[in-house]
């Protein structure tokens, strides 16, 4: 059953994950599967078509590039804001992430920023209280 425009999310709901060792290359496994048993609880309908999938690899993603480029993935959080679902990836480095503006086609990495930009309505990079960073993304609901 997808979402349909008469049905509401709960407002403000939030979830966080950290996970036990941040830089293991193991974690986007763990922190994929943590977010689509997680979703579902923040809403109060059905998600849309394609919003598990779309979440469980955004948060893939972004938990990868954590462990390879910025020292480690501190946690993951969903926040359901009406509308909209924000998913915030904290990492303990302050480099920014850049998307590539092309990857071969041979290639089975390099990805991760692009499908950002193609899936969210928009995303954004903000400094972590303490340190590091938080990378976070909106998806329509």
């Amino acid at each position: 059953m997808g979402y349909s425009e008469g049905m509401t999310p709960q407002r403000h709901q939030v979830v966080r994950w950290r996970p036990p060792h941040g830089e293991d290359a193991a974690v986007a496994a763990d922190a994929r599967a943590w977010a689509r048993r997680a979703l579902p609880g923040l809403l109060a309908e059905p998600a849309r078509t394609n919003l598990e999938d779309d979440v469980e690899l955004l948060v893939s993603e972004l938990a990868a590039n954590a462990v390879l480029h910025a020292g480690g993935l501190g946690h993951v959080e969903l926040h359901c804001t009406g509308s909209e679902l924000r998913i915030v990836v904290h990492d303990e480095a302050q480099a920014l992430p850049v998307p590539s503006p092309s990857v071969a086609p041979d290639i089975d990495h390099g990805r991760g920023m692009l499908l950002v930009e193609l899936l969210a309505t928009r995303w954004g990079v903000r400094p972590h209280p303490g340190r590091g960073k938080d990378v976070w993304l909106d998806l329509p609901l």
